[in-house]
């Protein structure tokens, strides 16, 4: 009895640890290390090296297969994308070396939401785009229309850094809700409506970003882990049950042989 119930233990915990060995064939934790190193040189201005572990990330990407269980075709998008533009501007010798440094960490961020399956990285940006996006509501209250403009496009920057991060973490209902708010702050139409309207529309706008990053935050225990340690602990109850219900019956079976050879 008790050998069977250790083989059902060992059993359901395999079943629910196997997806996820299936998934470490593929190392995702290697393309997260090699994209951290990446904007670790780019940071350092040795481009060339950077260069160099993107090509090495895009032969180990072309190893995972597109499947649901291992990542959509919506993902590998992304992050194929995300990866050809930084590789295309760590190359570029007329750009910037902050536009290098920015264009790998949009890369870095987007490999790690992939691999984080709670707080990813690019939620530690929320001081900078909600502080920025603070004085933007500051500006139209105060009537600035050329400090809005700079803040604005500072925002977008930020934002933009996060993007592809948002797309692999969210539906894409919740992003395209994020586009919607963009454009109707983008639209010139914007500054014409009255000053209440747009610290409303801005306002909303700010709750929707507050909720995004309030989602990234929640560290919940994976509800699969849970469903292991609940059975689990089930079939260890019903084991200790069952051990001291036979312990029971033996006791009172050996208390009836006493009283029937008292008799």
């Amino acid at each position: 009895m008790k050998k069977w119930i250790v083989a059902l233990i060992i059993g359901m915990v395999l079943i629910h640890i196997k997806p996820a060995l299936a998934e470490e064939t593929y190392d995702w934790e290697s393309l997260n290390q090699i994209s951290d190193s990446a904007l670790q040189l780019a940071k350092q201005e040795r481009f060339s090296e950077s260069a160099q572990l993107l090509e090495y990330f895009a032969v180990k990407f072309e190893e995972i297969p597109i499947d649901r269980e291992y990542i959509s075709l919506d993902h590998f998008r992304t992050i194929t994308s995300t990866h050809k533009n930084a590789k295309d501007i760590i190359q570029d010798e007329k750009v910037s070396t902050d536009e290098k440094v920015r264009s790998l960490t949009k890369f870095r961020l987007v490999v790690d939401a992939m691999v984080s399956e709670h707080q990813p990285l690019w939620g530690s940006m929320e001081s900078s785009i909600m502080e920025t996006f603070s004085q933007m509501k500051s500006d139209v209250e105060e009537g600035d229309i050329q400090s809005f403009q700079h803040d604005w496009n500072q925002f977008l920057a930020l934002y933009e850094v996060i993007y592809p991060s948002i797309q692999v973490d969210f539906d894409s209902q919740r992003v395209k809700k994020m586009d919607a708010h963009i454009s109707v702050v983008e639209d010139r139409l914007f500054q014409e409506i009255p000053e209440t309207s747009r610290v409303k529309q801005l306002a909303i706008m700010e709750e929707e970003l507050k909720a995004l990053f309030e989602r990234v935050k929640e560290d919940e225990a994976d509800p699969s882990l849970l469903w292991v340690i609940i059975s689990t602990g089930s079939v260890i109850l019903l084991s200790l049950s069952y051990s001291g219900w036979r312990k029971y019956r033996g006791e009172k079976e050996k208390q009836a042989k006493r009283e029937n050879n008292n008799q």
